[in-house]
């Protein structure tokens, strides 16, 4: 990588995985780049993109690069993790609630407590769902838009075809004209 011109982006870092082994918690909202100057790895939140500061490891100004969503190794670790935390889940005996021994107060603590945490996971449920269909619409307008230029792919491949065709007719009837 060759240092860019004052003002210029730097380049995101090929493999996140190297910081995350170093013991930063990186999110999906965080942005993995080096610093053009020292080849330091800095990790910068999602909305400071765009935004010039000074490398934290040698003084020299940095551009924060664009985000483009999550490095695929967050995605794997993170899909990796949840996919383990649901079989454990599923393995686990079912609870056993021993009530006996237990006040009325106490019954009544706890059963408000439990309604709060049902009421959250039900914002949560319903937050992931929204989240969920724009990642769906999202997907969709996506292969739309490669359809798209399948489409138009294939018409320049036709085009660039009959032109080469086109000329090699052209150059054979000079050739024989000569």
């Amino acid at each position: 990588m060759s240092d860019p011109a004052p003002g210029e982006t730097s380049t995101p870092i090929e493999n996140p995985e190297q910081i995350e082994r170093r013991g930063l918690e990186i999110t999906e909202r965080d942005i993995v780049f080096e610093c053009p100057h020292c080849r330091e790895e800095l990790v910068v939140d999602l909305e400071g993109a765009g935004m010039a500061f000074n490398c934290v490891h040698c003084g020299q100004p940095v551009t924060v690069p664009e985000y483009h969503g999550p490095s695929l190794y967050f995605l794997e670790q993170a899909t990796s993790k949840l996919t383990e935390a649901l079989r454990d889940a599923r393995r686990a005996a079912p609870k056993k609630f021993d009530l006996a021994g237990r006040t009325a107060d106490e019954l009544m603590a706890r059963r408000t407590d439990l309604e709060r945490q049902l009421e959250e996971m039900r914002a949560q449920s319903a937050e992931i769902r929204g989240q969920v269909n724009h990642a769906m619409i999202q997907l969709h307008r996506y292969q739309l838009k490669l359809e798209m230029l399948n489409e138009s792919h294939a018409e320049l491949e036709t085009e660039l075809k009959a032109i080469a065709e086109r000329l090699m007719r052209l150059q054979s009837s000079l050739g024989n004209s000569a």
